[in-house]
């Protein structure tokens, strides 16, 4: 299962979403810019607020990282 917290107006949220997407993956989003809650979710998985954080299973990438998120498909897979 691969989770994406974001915002519509992240520029590295909006990159790793069609990265993703030329992988032909699916994956959930989580949009965190009006949901208290979410934002908070953000926090406790990734021990800060800024996105994007990625979750691939029980794996978490902050940021956009290609090789991190690679890495992770792999053991997905």
């Amino acid at each position: 299962m691969i989770k994406i917290y974001s915002v519509n107006w992240c520029g590295p949220c909006n990159k790793l979403k069609k990265y993703l997407d030329i992988k032909g993956l699916n994956y959930e989003v989580i949009t965190v810019a009006d949901n208290k809650e979410d934002r908070d979710e953000v926090l406790k998985i990734s021990g800060q607020r800024s996105v994007p954080v990625m979750t691939i299973d029980d794996k978490v990438i902050v940021g956009f990282n290609k090789m991190e998120i690679d890495s992770a498909l792999k053991e997905l897979k």
